[in-house]
């Protein structure tokens, strides 16, 4: 079967799952690869026609240059997890794979969300930052390294973020970090001197706002507890306490939403914005971010993402 629709994704990928369940319903002619299965397929990329032949689940797919769009999930899945211990063929296995994700890059003619070049551009705090700053948006004071003197310029109570997704594992636990709040004061040279970190203004009172763009459309979601804005990151709160509703965004910041993810060439974007006493703060942007939480019967992104990947109007 010719493909018109690739999804490289992850078995574990929820959003995902409800993507492909709307191309099913629409009879698009796409495939799913997932990261976990690729040894298990067999794939031939023919740079001479610019074309992927797919052999998976007894079936024969063929992808070339009348591809229409790929929706690309998976754009750092192989990057280094510290702490997990991978044999010397697993190593192999794990960059080969890597470089031939990259080698997708052969079906440029096709929609990408998101193209891969933007992509890894775009996942990278201190640039994401930089450009919304000079697009207009309002940032919090922020400084990245290890330089404790410089940091606690910062005075009072900072946000503590990492430079970059956090995955490790000690032995069959898997950890990931959060933004924490603290003292500008605990940062000291024996605690941060060996792992740069991203030293943010704490803005407070505030209330968190998800802001998802799919082609051009913007969703906005207030965040709360209890009807109030949630003081530390809402991510670590019990998810049944949280409270998701629809907002509109000022004209201005929908536009300068918009203006971002052009800047950086991307079709689909998750945006965490806050606001604070009328002021709306850019914290930062995800390429690849999750949106599945926030599906509702008013909110079907999996059908607006289809609708983009389709061409649909």
């Amino acid at each position: 079967m010719n493909v018109d629709c690739l999804v490289i994704s992850s078995i574990y990928d929820f959003s995902a799952d409800l993507v492909v369940q709307e191309l099913e319903r629409r009879k698009a002619k796409y495939v799913r690869l997932n990261r976990e299965k690729f040894e298990n397929h067999r794939l031939t990329m023919d740079v001479h026609e610019s074309s992927l032949e797919v052999k998976m689940n007894g079936a024969n797919y063929r992808i070339t240059t009348d591809l229409k769009a790929v929706y690309y999930r998976q754009p750092v899945f192989l990057r280094n997890t510290p702490g997990e211990l991978l044999s010397i063929d697993e190593q192999l296995s794990r960059s080969q794979w890597m470089g031939f994700l990259r080698s997708l890059a052969i079906f440029d003619e096709a929609r990408w969300m998101n193209p891969l070049n933007a992509t890894y551009l775009a996942e990278t705090k201190a640039y994401q930052l930089t450009v919304a700053r000079k697009i207009g948006f309002k940032i919090p004071k922020t400084l990245i390294g290890n330089d404790y003197t410089r940091l606690r310029e910062i005075e009072n109570r900072v946000i503590i973020k990492s430079l970059d997704t956090v995955l490790l594992r000690d032995n069959n636990d898997s950890l990931f970090t959060y933004s924490t709040v603290e003292s500008s004061t605990e940062l000291t040279d024996e605690n941060i001197s060996g792992v740069p970190l991203t030293v943010q203004e704490y803005v407070s009172p505030k209330i968190d706002l998800r802001v998802t763009v799919i082609g051009g459309k913007v969703t906005a979601v207030k965040i709360t507890s209890a009807g109030r804005g949630i003081d530390e990151d809402w991510r670590v709160v019990d998810r049944k306490s949280i409270e998701y509703t629809e907002v509109e965004l000022p004209h201005d910041i929908e536009r300068k939403c918009l203006r971002l993810l052009e800047v950086l060439g991307l079709s689909f974007g998750a945006i965490d914005l806050i606001e604070s006493d009328g002021k709306y703060y850019f914290i930062e942007i995800n390429p690849t971010g999750e949106w599945g939480w926030l599906v509702s019967d008013e909110r079907r992104f999996d059908v607006d993402i289809a609708t983009w990947l389709v061409g649909d109007k």
